[in-house]
């Protein structure tokens, strides 16, 4: 009976240790996404910020507070654009960095 009771104990410990590496692997992947869509974020902010300069500007009201009010509100837009308009890129590097999460879990 002893016997069956730590193979039973075995058993438990190795279904734990592959629940916690499980969900340490989920985790990952979650902060993956997060990182991938933050990414994303700074790179269209980027784009925005590259438009704005190409953008010839000699008007009235040009000061250094407006162009910080540009950069932050470039800033929203990049955040915005990235979370409710599909580019690729997030999921892009999502994909390809998947794997080596995935990895981690089976070793």
């Amino acid at each position: 009976m002893d016997n069956i009771s730590l193979k039973f104990n075995l058993k438990l410990q190795n279904l734990n240790n592959v629940d916690v590496n499980k969900s340490n692997s989920d985790k990952k992947l979650k902060e993956l996404k997060e990182i991938s869509n933050q990414f994303e974020s700074i790179f269209i902010n980027q784009i925005l910020k590259q438009a704005r300069k190409n953008k010839i500007e000699n008007g009235l009201f040009d000061s250094e507070a407006i162009s910080t009010f540009n950069s932050m509100i470039d800033e929203q837009y990049s955040e915005i654009l990235s979370k409710k308009t599909n580019f690729g890129i997030s999921d892009a590097l999502f994909n390809q960095f998947k794997s080596q999460v995935v990895n981690e879990r089976k070793k």
